[in-house]
C-alpha cells in the first residue's frame, strides 16, 4: 500500500484510500446536512456540488475563489471521488436529510478511465435509513482493516495508523457527531436553551456505530436556523417546542400524512400543487371555492397556531408535528412575508404542507422555514400553499387580464397575496414569462 504523497513500483492495497477517506470524514459523512455555498436548486449533493464546483472554478474574481475553496472542502467531505482522484470510482455522495441519509449519483464518468471503459450510470439519488446505509460501510471498515495486507514494515505502519484511527472514531461522543449537524454556535445556543427551559435532548444512536439514528426534535429545529440567530429567539423556538411535547394527533390529521420522499422527477411547484389537491380533496374542500380558511381547517384538525414576535425576520414560520407531538405552527410576525392578514395566511399553508409531507423517517418534524432550509422543500411548500388556498379552478374563473389593476383585484378576490398569485398564474400557464416579469417589477409592489 501507498501512503500520500509518498511513490512506491506497484500497489499492495488498491483499497487503502477508501478507508482513509471513510475514517477520516465519517463523522461529517452521515452527519452534516446544510451545504456550505448558497443553493437554491435543491438539488441532491452530488448535482449540486459538481455544479456549485463548475460556477467558482477558475474565477478570477478572489471571492469566487474563496467560495471555490469551501465548496470543494464540503464534496472532499462527502464525495467517494475525494478518496482518490485516480481511481474508477463512481460518482457518488452521501450527506444527511434529517433522520436519513441521501445517497446521490452522477452520470461522471472518471477523471483518468482507460480507453474503452466508461460506467453506465444514470444520474439520480435514494433516501435511507441511517442504519441501512451506516451498518454495511461500518461492517466493511471492520473487515477492511482485520484483513489489510501487510507485506512490509512501511505496510505495517500505515494499518496500525488506521487501526489507532478507527478506534478513536469509534469513541466519538453524541455531541460531536451532532456538531456536525448544527454548524457555528449553532449547538452552543441550542445547550443554552436547553438549560433555560430544562429540555431533555433524546438523539438516538446505532447501536455500537458513532452515528445518529434519530436526532433530537430541537437539533432539527436549530439545524435549520441561520448562525446569526438571537439567544433570546433560541429559547423562545425551544419553548415553543417544549409546550408541544408529550402532545397527540388528531386520528383526522393522521390519516392525511403522507411522508412521501421528493420526487425529483417534476418540477417542485407542480409537485406542490399535486399534493395541495390531494389535500382539499380529503378534507371536501370544493375546487370552486374562491377562498380557503386555512385557520379554519387547521382548528378542526387539531393544529394549534401562534403568532410570536422573534427578533429575526429571516424565520417565516415553524411547523412541530409527529411522535410525541401535538401539531403546532409558529407564524413570525417579525417576517415580512407575515405583515399582512394574507401573508400570514399563506404561511399557515406552507407550514401545513410541511406537518403533512415533510416529516422524518423517526415521523417528527419540527421544521424552521427560512433561508437556511433545503430549497426544493420550501419551494414545493409554497406551491401548496398556493394551490391549497387558490384552485386551478377559482383561479382561472377570476382571471380577467394581465393588467396589475386586475391581478391586485383578483388577488383580493381570492385572499391570496399579490407577489404569490402572480407566481400562481405563471405556473397555471395563464402569463408568460415576459408578463411575470413586468407584473413582479418592484414598482407595481
Amino acid at each position: 500500500m501507498i501512503k500520500r504523497d509518498s511513490t512506491r513500483s506497484h500497489t499492495s492495497w488498491y483499497l487503502y484510500p477508501i478507508f482513509d477517506w471513510l475514517i477520516t470524514n465519517w463523522t461529517w459523512l452521515f452527519h452534516e446536512e446544510v451545504y456550505s455555498w448558497e443553493d437554491k436548486s435543491g438539488a441532491p449533493a452530488a448535482i449540486a456540488s459538481f455544479a456549485a464546483l463548475g460556477r467558482t472554478i477558475g474565477s478570477s474574481d478572489e471571492d469566487e475563489r474563496d467560495q471555490y475553496r469551501i465548496i470543494r472542502q464540503w464534496w472532499c467531505r462527502h464525495a467517494l471521488r475525494a478518496a482518490d482522484a485516480s481511481a474508477l470510482y463512481p460518482d457518488i455522495c452521501f450527506r444527511r436529510l434529517g433522520d436519513e441519509i441521501e445517497v446521490s449519483w452522477s452520470g461522471r464518468q472518471p477523471t483518468f478511465a482507460p480507453d474503452g471503459l466508461s460506467l453506465v450510470l444514470s444520474p439520480g439519488f435514494a433516501t435511507l435509513a441511517v442504519e441501512a446505509v451506516v451498518q454495511p460501510l461500518w461492517a466493511f471498515l471492520v473487515h477492511g482493516i482485520r484483513s489489510a495486507p501487510v507485506t512490509n514494515v512501511d505496510d505495517q505502519h500505515v494499518v496500525e495508523d488506521l487501526k489507532k484511527r478507527f478506534r478513536k472514531l469509534k469513541q466519538t461522543p453524541l455531541k460531536e457527531l451532532e456538531s456536525r449537524y448544527l454548524h457555528g454556535r449553532l449547538q452552543a445556543l441550542l445547550s443554552a436553551a436547553a438549560d433555560a427551559v430544562a429540555w431533555e435532548e433524546r438523539s438516538a444512536m446505532v447501536s455500537g456505530i458513532p452515528a445518529v439514528a434519530s436526532l433530537d426534535a430541537a437539533v432539527l429545529m436549530f439545524g435549520g436556523l441561520a448562525p446569526s440567530i438571537s439567544e433570546r429567539d433560541a429559547v423562545l423556538l425551544l419553548k415553543f417546542l417544549k409546550k408541544h411535547q408529550s402532545g397527540t394527533e388528531s386520528v383526522a390529521l393522521q390519516r392525511l400524512v403522507d411522508d412521501r420522499p421528493l420526487n425529483f422527477a417534476i418540477a417542485p411547484y407542480e409537485e406542490g400543487y399535486e399534493l395541495a389537491e390531494y389535500a382539499r380533496e380529503d378534507l371536501n374542500i370544493s375546487n370552486a371555492n374562491s377562498s380557503v380558511n386555512v385557520k379554519s381547517q387547521l382548528r378542526k384538525l387539531g393544529v394549534d397556531v401562534e403568532e410570536i414576535e422573534l427578533d429575526t425576520d429571516s424565520i417565516r414560520g415553524v411547523a412541530i408535528a409527529g411522535a410525541n407531538f401535538s401539531p403546532a405552527i409558529l407564524v413570525n410576525t417579525s417576517s415580512s412575508f407575515n405583515k399582512t392578514a394574507q401573508g400570514r395566511k399563506f404561511t399557515m399553508a406552507h407550514e401545513f404542507c410541511h406537518i403533512l409531507f415533510d416529516r422524518t423517517r423517526a415521523r417528527k418534524l419540527s421544521h424552521v422555514s427560512g433561508a437556511w432550509t433545503t430549497a426544493r422543500v420550501e419551494k414545493r411548500a409554497n406551491a401548496f400553499a398556493a394551490m391549497f388556498l387558490a384552485s386551478r379552478t377559482a383561479v382561472k374563473r377570476s382571471f380577467s387580464d394581465t393588467s396589475v389593476e386586475a391581478v391586485k383585484k383578483q388577488a383580493e378576490m381570492l385572499d391570496l397575496g399579490y407577489t404569490a398569485l402572480v407566481e400562481h398564474l405563471f405556473n397555471l400557464g395563464l402569463i408568460g414569462e415576459a408578463e411575470r416579469d413586468r407584473l413582479r417589477a418592484p414598482a407595481v409592489g
